[in-house]
């Protein structure tokens, strides 16, 4: 059996730290399953270039060649959508509107996840700051949570003494594209027509693709970020959102 090379000690070594980072992330920490699929893919990186590392046929060098090719094209598309998605991951200088959009997310039984936790704090704040303005709460119910993600979201602001009358409830939504179509359709109901422009709030790794989303359905959309408190979270969505554009690029919402 030949020893293995210096290369080849780096390469494994390197594979199976991402291996154990990877089942970590997985299977001990809740929402980060992107970044364990991402080390996973760094782990079967390293070992296909372990492998074929000390070989010198032809086809040895063809296949690392290719392999090559193949990743550097991957980080070309990945950087494509990551770049506009970071660039919009903040609020616009103005996001005074009649309405508000704010997406849900994960409900823990009643209590409000992490994440919607922090979108809620920045839907506080926007409603004091336009105190003519009504805010639309996004969501449905999903596995594991006990009410609707905006009845979370309603309890949730009133408790804090926002007023009841500036809460509208849209509970149908499944979906990033549901959360603005559905909206939009609430509001032209109340209203009597299609709303030319709204607020939309959601995480900051999440605007770019809903302002797209809103610019399908032919509504300007102001941005406001809901700044995620957990970096290690951030990095995770953000990684995740670039696969989300180019699914919206290719297949539509």
């Amino acid at each position: 059996m030949k020893k293995l090379t210096v290369s080849q000690w780096v390469l494994f070594s390197l594979a199976a730290v991402c291996l154990v980072l990877g089942a970590f992330f997985q299977f001990c920490m809740i929402g980060y399953t992107t970044t364990a699929l991402v080390l996973l893919g760094v782990a079967a990186c390293c070992v296909f270039y372990g492998l074929l590392a000390p070989r010198r046929a032809a086809g040895a060098r063809r296949l690392r060649f290719a392999m090559t090719i193949l990743l550097i094209i991957g980080l070309i598309c990945f950087l494509a959508a990551e770049i506009p998605v970071l660039l919009h991951a903040r609020s616009d200088e103005d996001t005074s509107a009649p309405y508000l959009i704010v997406c849900g997310a994960g409900v823990n039984g009643s209590v409000p996840s992490r994440s919607l936790t922090d979108r809620l704090r920045e839907a506080a704040v926007w409603l004091e700051d336009n105190p003519q303005g009504v805010a639309v709460l996004s969501g449905a119910q999903g596995r594991g949570e006990d009410l609707t993600e905006a009845q979370a979201m309603f309890l949730w602001l009133t408790e804090r003494g926002v007023d009841p009358d500036r809460l509208l409830l849209e509970e149908h939504a499944f979906s990033s594209y549901e959360n603005i179509a559905n909206s939009l359709d609430l509001i032209a109901a109340r209203d009597g027509a299609a709303p030319e422009h709204v607020a939309i709030l959601s995480a900051e790794y999440h605007l770019y693709r809903l302002s797209r989303m809103a610019a399908d359905l032919g509504c300007r959309a102001s941005l406001v970020a809901a700044r995620t408190t957990k970096v290690s979270l951030f990095v995770n969505y953000a990684i995740r959102e670039a696969f989300a554009m180019w699914k919206l690029w290719i297949f539509g919402p």
